[in-house]
C-alpha cells in the first residue's frame, strides 16, 4: 500500500515582523504543534529550541521587517524540515557562510564547544552559538541559500528518530 504525499506531510508557514516579543509565543506554538504531531514531548522541545534559535538569528541579522518560518514534518522520510528566511546585508550573508562552513566541518559537539569558547572573546556581543547548538542538540543538517536580493534562507533538516 502506498500513501499519498498529503498523508506524509504536516506543515506550518508563519510570517511576522521582526519583534523579539513574538519569539516566545512562536516557540510555545511550535512546541505544542510538534508535541501533538509527533507524540514526543522531548523531540518537540528540541524542535522548538531549534526554531527559536533560527528566529532569533533572523531577527538579529535582518535588515527588513519580514521574517518567514516554514516547517514540515515528513513522516515518510522521518525528518522535519525547518526554513527561516529574512533579508540581510551582504556582510551578514558572508558571516553566515563562514560560520556554517566552520560548524559543518567539525563533529557537532566539537563545533558547539568551539563556538562557546569563541563567544567568550566576542567583542560585539554576538555569540554565534545558536547554529552549533541546533546541530549538536537536534542532530540537524544545516545549510543556507542567499539570493541576489539579499534574501537569506537557513534550512535545518532534523531527523525525527534520534
Amino acid at each position: 500500500m502506498t500513501t499519498s504525499n498529503a498523508e506524509n506531510k504536516i506543515f506550518v508557514d508563519l510570517k511576522f515582523g521582526p519583534k523579539w516579543t513574538y519569539i516566545s509565543t512562536v516557540r510555545t506554538f511550535v512546541e505544542n504543534f510538534m508535541a501533538i504531531s509527533l507524540d514526543n514531548k522531548k523531540k518537540a522541545g528540541i524542535i522548538a529550541m531549534s526554531v527559536n534559535e533560527l528566529i532569533e538569528n533572523a531577527i538579529k541579522y535582518s535588515d527588513s521587517n519580514d521574517i518567514q518560518i516554514k516547517f514540515q514534518i515528513m513522516t515518510n522520510e522521518k525528518k522535519i524540515y525547518v526554513n527561516v528566511s529574512n533579508h540581510s546585508s551582504p556582510e551578514e550573508e558572508q558571516n553566515l557562510k563562514t560560520i556554517l562552513s566552520e560548524i559543518n566541518s567539525l563533529p557537532p559537539l566539537e563545533a558547539y564547544m568551539n563556538r562557546m569558547k569563541s563567544s567568550l572573546d566576542s567583542l560585539n556581543g554576538k555569540s554565534s552559538i545558536g547554529l552549533a547548538r541546533i546541530r549538536y542538540e537536534s542532530n540537524a543538517e544545516i545549510t543556507h541559500t542567499c539570493d541576489h536580493d539579499g534574501l537569506v534562507n537557513v534550512h535545518a533538516s532534523i531527523p525525527i528518530d534520534n
